[in-house]
């Protein structure tokens, strides 16, 4: 996780604003309803900082439903739906008709505004204008649903320094079925997603009663992206600290074992087929015989028995989950039976599946920064949830073009099964007791029935095909669709993309031949050395902690009364002093950026996240920011409680794992000797 960077409020050219604002209010009697030169500067403008939207706006015939017309006596310049004869905004003043609107919502505490439509951009500017530094907004967010509307907005006002504007984005005439990538890539960057829950929705009833349902999905993506980002980073600590501690478990098989690194592109336009073991592998799963030579099969552990049964061996089966029910999934094959069945898992599994597991290992790195601490190179992938999610990228990584997928159905079939037949954990009758279910758009066009953990996956691999340059193909035959994906039936698939020998097994030996395993013991004595530095400093930010926890207790009865007296007044310049010196700890901590950000941050990041979004929604409580100041200040005790607790768990693990590495060098080196 990236250091929260401090938030600033946006900052845009008043003078622009106020000119344009003026320049209606005139009603200059020459000046046309659309103004061309308006529009031919914005366009200079979009073009350079939207190249996308601008050439989309070029190419899209105008819809002739938006008319500008003159209004009210003043004649101010208004926009109005033809199809309707409804104007957008007052006829006698549009600015007070935004202004009277915009007041109504109530807003408090906006730091990311969500603009609902912008209309022919009078409430955009008198946001930004009047608005922003009351809210102390961050950051704008501007999705139009109308490419029509957008482009009378950009003959209306002078929109040059809010389309540069870095802190203010567009998102213009996008399909409902791509909001949800477009939000969440836009949430993930620099980290604005630690403001959702300063998140409003700014919006004129204009929008609405054109496009409700538009942007009632607008608000359901937003809320969806917003929750899945903030899963990839987990709910729970103890479930990143088992991630911790399976990775120092298995410092052995990382250094003793190549990495996906060495197939990166080395399948550069070859098929693969990435199988999972949803119910609809039953009907397509028998055509994958006598394809092994011609497409690269990576299978997800859950679907490596199921393929097995049936004699076919996948190049390479993907494991991810970091608990013991996975281990089941890879156990009581033979060496014979895997020999050529390449495990890629990521080592934080259990050590046990990989005793378990007889066949040969590929290490694959999930994008965490501990496996940049532990400075191995073995190759790192943006994996999002599931095991099936990672097939998928490791099949983008060796460079596989096109990706076909089988049993992918991320839903229950209309039948009420879970899995394929065979499957390790058996066929469950429908959703389990206690599990919430929802309807997703099939890949047969109807609807079906999914549940919330398969919606996160089926999330994660939109994000992933909307990054991925390739083609993807899902040939899963039922089961729920994936926006980016094209649907085929298997059969017809493989008559498409796979014909061409290429012997798979064989380009995976030659390009794992090229690991030394000489290595491996100056690997592990760089990590002996480095555990014990990361101990040191581990315990610098234990005793950093203790010092925070001490400086609270100098304060809370101080900090406390203000709270019980809220009229009381509050000195700002010592409650800066207090808040200085009780932030220092924090700041102390996060200088150890080798041990804090690399190797423990991984560890902190969903109890971080969770207090950091808390801490920016607590304003809203509070007509007082000072009063907002010292509860946010009150609060730094649990920080440095659950840091401090969690700082000497992880020490005892890297004592532990210190301790069994040094035992099994010391035993390798007297098997050497004897």
């Amino acid at each position: 996780m990236k250091k929260k960077k401090k938030q600033k409020q946006i900052k845009v050219d008043i003078n622009v604003i106020e000119k344009s604002r003026l320049h209606i209010k005139k009603n200059e009697k020459n000046m046309p309803v659309e103004n061309q030169y308006l529009y031919i500067e914005n366009m200079k403008t979009l073009r350079q900082y939207y190249p996308e939207l601008a050439a989309t706006i070029e190419k899209t015939p105008n819809g002739n439903r938006f008319e500008w017309v003159r209004t009210g006596s003043k004649k101010l310049p208004n926009l109005r739906d033809k199809h309707s004869q409804l104007l957008y905004y007052d006829a006698e003043s549009p600015w007070e008709d935004v202004k009277k609107q915009i007041e109504s919502l109530n807003l408090k505490n906006t730091r990311l505004a969500l603009f609902l439509g912008l209309g022919a951009g009078y409430e955009l500017l008198f946001y930004c204008k009047d608005i922003v530094p009351q809210q102390h907004t961050s950051y704008i967010l501007v999705i139009e649903k109308n490419i029509e509307v957008f482009r009378a907005a950009l003959h209306s006002f002078d929109l040059k320094s809010v389309i540069s504007n870095p802190r203010i984005h567009f998102l213009v005439g996008e399909r409902e079925e791509a909001l949800y990538t477009k939000i969440r890539n836009y949430l993930a960057n620099e980290n604005r997603f630690m403001l959702t829950k300063a998140m409003k929705p700014v919006y004129h009833s204009s929008a609405l009663r054109l496009n409700q349902e538009y942007y009632i999905s607008v608000l359901q993506a937003f809320r969806d992206a917003a929750t899945h980002h903030l899963l990839f980073y987990g709910n729970d600590p103890r479930d990143s600290l088992i991630g911790i501690e399976n990775m120092l478990s298995n410092i052995n098989e990382i250094v003793a074992n190549p990495g996906i690194n060495l197939l990166f592109d080395k399948f550069k336009n070859r098929p693969a087929i990435v199988v999972a073991t949803g119910p609809s592998l039953n009907k397509n799963k028998h055509l994958l015989k006598g394809l092994e030579e011609k497409a690269v099969i990576i299978a997800a552990d859950a679907s490596l028995k199921v393929l097995m049964d049936m004699d076919i061996k996948p190049h390479l089966v993907t494991s991810l989950e970091r608990v013991m029910p996975t281990v089941k999934l890879l156990e009581g094959f033979s060496i014979d039976q895997v020999q050529d069945v390449y495990l890629a898992a990521c080592p934080v599994v259990r050590n046990e599946l990989y005793q378990a597991y007889p066949g040969p290992r590929i290490i694959v790195y999930r994008n965490f920064d501990h496996f940049k601490w532990l400075n191995i190179d073995r190759g790192i992938l943006k994996i999002q949830l599931s095991s099936g999610n990672m097939a998928f990228k490791v099949a983008e990584a060796m460079g596989c073009d096109p990706i076909i997928l089988i049993g992918q159905d991320l839903a229950y079939s209309r039948d009420g099964r879970s899995h394929a037949a065979g499957a390790t954990y058996g066929e469950l009758q429908g959703p389990q007791k206690g599990i919430e279910t929802l309807e997703v758009r099939a890949n047969d066009g109807g609807a079906i029935l999914t549940n919330k953990v398969w919606y996160s996956f089926l999330k994660a691999y939109e994000m992933d095909l909307a990054q991925y340059k390739g083609t993807c193909i899902n040939s899963t035959e039922g089961g729920a669709y994936i926006e980016g994906s094209g649907v085929m039936p298997f059969k017809d698939a493989i008559e498409q993309y796979i014909s061409e020998s290429f012997y798979p097994l064989e380009i995976i030996k030659e390009n794992l031949a090229l690991f030394s395993s000489y290595n491996s013991q100056e690997d592990t004595e760089k990590v002996i050395d480095l555990i014990e530095r990361t101990i040191v400093e581990m315990n610098a930010i234990v005793a950093e902690c203790q010092k925070g926890i001490e400086v609270y207790e100098k304060y809370k009865i101080e900090l406390g009364t203000y709270l019980q007296n809220p009229e009381k007044p509050i000195d700002s310049n010592r409650l800066d002093l207090i808040e200085k010196e009780m932030m220092t700890p924090k700041t102390n901590c996060r200088k150890k950026h080798e041990t804090f950000q690399l190797f423990f941050a991984h560890v902190f990041q969903s109890f971080v996240i969770k207090f950091e979004v808390d801490m920016i929604q607590i304003p809203e409580k509070y007509d007082d920011l000072n009063l907002a100041r010292v509860e946010i200040l009150g609060r730094q005790i649990d920080w440095y409680a659950v840091i401090g607790e969690l700082a000497l768990i992880c020490i005892r693990a890297l004592e532990n794992a210190r301790h069994k590495i040094e035992n099994r060098t010391e035993e390798l080196e007297r098997v050497i000797t004897c």
